[in-house]
């Protein structure tokens, strides 16, 4: 089965490719979609591997893949090593105006005799997957910058002496 989805993001591409170049970033952006990496190559570069892990209902499926394109601020793709056959490629193009284009593209094949079945009939929870992760990375991408908080700066509140701190006389 192919999936492609493509968003405009008001967001510079440097900004874009920092959320999607890292596969271990995806599980925080998508709960249905982790990649945990390989402890030999725990940065995302190229040859770098991951656990990378979709859930399809209740069943997580997926399997070890590694990362076989890797451009800065261009392009991603990894391809399957065990587990589902599955392909996956992120673009970055920049629109001009501080807009870039990210297009996903996700192919995948499940063995055995019922495979294409099982394909057929996870299709439509694969593609709302990836098509959550792509919003999210566009809402990401296009929120304001967090401001960090100064050096010395006390968070509001009440501190340790305020109306819900206790002495251990109390406890």
């Amino acid at each position: 089965m192919r999936i492609e989805e493509q968003v405009e993001i008001r967001a510079r591409p440097a900004r874009v490719w920092t959320l999607v170049s890292n596969p271990g970033r995806y599980g925080s952006l998508e709960a249905g979609l982790t990649a945990e990496p390989d402890e030999d190559t725990p940065r995302p570069e190229l040859h770098a591997r991951y656990r990378a892990m979709m859930s399809v209902g209740p069943i997580p499926v997926g399997g070890d893949v590694e990362i076989v394109e890797f451009v800065p601020r261009r392009e991603f793709a990894w391809t399957s090593l065990t587990g589902i056959d599955q392909r996956l490629r992120l673009r970055v193009r920049d629109l001009g105006d501080g807009r870039t284009r990210l297009t996903l593209r996700f192919g995948y094949s499940s063995p055995g005799p019922l495979g294409f079945l099982a394909d057929i009939v996870s299709y439509g929870e694969v593609r709302d997957i990836l098509r959550r992760l792509i919003a999210a990375i566009k809402a990401e991408a296009e929120r304001p910058p967090r401001k960090r908080a100064r050096a010395g700066r006390r968070a509001k509140g009440p501190g340790p002496s305020g109306p819900r701190a206790r002495s251990s006389k109390n406890a």
